[in-house]
């Protein structure tokens, strides 16, 4: 048995080295292909997208539709689960579409009557994962590498100490990937020399909004009271009994109820937005913490008091906010820049953060139950008592640079 199982990671690790040797000999012809092209007519970016509550890349979408060298289109499709009908609680493709529409992209669909189209039929010269997990094998880097060059940027700032998330085999069939902060290059080599080689660090897209110059944000459009204080409550998914739940970030099977309850209870003086991470619904029913009726209900609950918000594009809800409510990673540093406070709900069982997640932890308010979170919450709310506040405002001048943005280079 070991030595069938030494055998088979034996040929996976010749096969994923050949592959890496073939993607890098195509990129290498494919560079000659774009710099003849670009001469004359302008390359094809396309972005391929599943999820739009994980939209990253606006900023560099807005600078290549403004160039005379790129031609910028997004593609929705829907994530492998729910193509396979494991999971019917994501947005629908029709969603999806309109989403982008909406914002004034341009988008089509890339899938149609139950199958997702090949993407060279879209002429694409180059290729913008939105996330890694659930694309298909026929929109593979190993396969889209024989027309087209492949980036990646994360979705989520990358906070916990976990390699794989930038060591799997998506990472290492790409032409770039691209990395959120300068100290990650030194995260990734630290996992394993060299592995950095096709790693390039320009920043977080998704942070760039905070250095635009602030225009006026419609608060009623997201709060039910804009003339309270106003409170994000962003719950993680992974609170799962599974082997496969590495990061154990999510606490909302230990608190739901007690924070519901807070926020109808202060409801006087307070205005609340439910943004829950896109899989906790599937979560809460797969795990039985709910039934799909109870989980509607619960849902539904935060409409009648606040509003739910549960699609992408949400910076103006962040920067409009007093305080954010969460045990989700990415979202601590997406929301630092904000320099408002922030309650970290802290599961016993979650991995570790990584140099950059530790750093920023010196300014979150870090609970570990109910009681500590409704003292914290009390100090904030009721008291005004942010100790933290001058604290966060260093830390955050570490995390943005203001003159430079990931999609528009240096401002």
């Amino acid at each position: 048995m070991y030595l069938r199982q030494t055998i088979k990671r034996k040929c996976k690790g010749l096969i994923q080295l050949r592959n890496e040797l073939l993607v890098r000999n195509r990129y290498a012809k494919d560079i000659r292909r774009l710099r003849e092209k670009v001469k004359s007519k302008k390359l094809n970016v396309v972005f391929y997208t599943n999820e739009p509550q994980k939209w990253t890349y606006d900023s560099v979408y807005r600078e290549l539709e403004k160039s005379p060298f790129f031609s910028p289109l997004i593609l929705v499709v829907p994530r492998y689960r729910v193509h396979t009908g494991r999971d019917n609680t994501r947005m629908s493709l029709e969603e999806q579409y309109n989403f982008y529409k909406e914002r004034n992209y341009n988008v089509k669909y890339g899938y149609e009557e139950g199958r997702y189209l090949d993407l060279k039929t879209f002429n694409p010269d180059i290729i913008f994962y939105l996330q890694l997990a659930e694309v298909p094998g026929i929109d593979s880097p190993v396969l889209v590498s024989k027309y087209a060059l492949t980036f990646y940027c994360s979705y989520a700032y990358q906070l916990a100490d976990y390699q794989k998330q930038y060591l799997q085999s998506f990472h290492k069939l790409l032409y770039l990937n691209y990395l959120e902060h300068e100290k990650t290059i030194n995260i990734v080599n630290s996992y394993k020399k060299g592995n950095s080689r096709n790693c390039l660090s320009v920043g977080y897209p998704r942070l760039d909004v905070y250095n635009r110059k602030e225009s006026h944000i419609d608060l009623k459009k997201y709060w039910k009271k804009p003339d309270k204080i106003k409170i994000i409550y962003a719950p993680h998914h992974s609170f799962q009994k599974s082997p496969k739940n590495i990061f154990n970030f999510s606490t909302f099977n230990k608190n739901y109820k007690f924070i519901l309850e807070l926020a109808k209870r202060y409801s006087d003086i307070t205005t609340w937005i439910f943004k829950p991470h896109p899989m906790l619904r599937h979560t809460i029913i797969s795990e039985r913490l709910m039934t799909e009726q109870e989980a509607e209900e619960y849902y539904n609950q935060w409409s009648l008091i606040g509003n739910k918000y549960d699609t992408g594009d949400y910076f103006d809800v962040f920067k409009s906010s007093d305080l954010m409510i969460t045990d989700c990673s990415s979202f601590l540093a997406e929301y630092f820049p904000s320099r408002h406070p922030i309650i970290r709900l802290i599961n016993p069982k979650a991995c570790e953060f990584n140099e950059l997640g530790k750093q920023l932890s010196e300014g979150f308010y870090n609970v570990h139950n109910n009681e500590e979170l409704e003292h914290v919450f009390k100090q904030l709310v009721i008291y005004n008592n942010d100790e933290l506040a001058v604290r966060r405002k260093e830390i955050a001048k570490t995390l943005i640079n203001p003159k430079q943005t990931a999609g528009g280079g240096y401002i």
